[in-house]
């Protein structure tokens, strides 16, 4: 009997944990003033992505509304130049073809995070993470900053925490 009590307030206990675990007060998100939710925005690549956090960021900034542009697409260019000149009679042309790097968006978000494994529905969980969004049309303003934490104990999926972020930073203008 006395067996059951305590495997009874174990499982109470961690359903709470669980509970609490879906709350993302460690989000923590800071919008400034020129922050503008309709404005185009890309998403750095990482070099070393194991939680597949710059995809999962991606996805859902696209599912609220966001409008983000690939970083392949905003940077990469090629440009055609096709001149000619007439000079005494004579006919110069001049062709090249360039391939140039250009931001088409107005905002890129940087992030890093730290990663552990676990033991629940994601292979891999962040343990902490901290980014920034920078206005490229206003020489790299940083317009945003967000940072997340969580304890050994919580197991939030970067897909989850991808979604609140981007909640809260639609929401944060309003």
């Amino acid at each position: 009997m006395r067996c059951t009590r305590y495997f009874l307030l174990f499982l109470l206990c961690f359903a709470l944990q669980i509970a609490k675990g879906q709350d993302y007060k460690n989000l923590k998100v800071f919008v400034t003033e020129k922050f503008d939710a309709r404005a185009s925005i890309s998403v750095e690549n990482l070099y070393y992505d194991p939680c597949i956090a710059a995809d999962a960021l991606r996805t859902s900034l696209v599912m609220n509304g966001f409008k983000v542009i690939s970083e392949k697409v905003a940077r990469e260019k090629i440009e055609l130049k096709n001149s000619g000149q007439f000079d005494n009679n004579s006919f110069q042309q001049d062709v090249s073809v360039e391939k140039r790097e250009y931001l088409n968006s107005v905002y890129l978000i940087t992030l890093n995070y730290q990663n552990r494994a676990n033991t629940g529905s994601c292979k891999n969980v962040m343990s902490a993470m901290s980014g920034q969004i920078v206005d490229l049309a206003s020489e790299g303003e940083i317009v945003a900053t967000f940072s997340f934490k969580q304890s050994n104990f919580e197991g939030k999926c970067p897909s989850d925490i991808m979604d609140a972020l981007a909640v809260k930073l639609r929401d944060a203008k309003k």
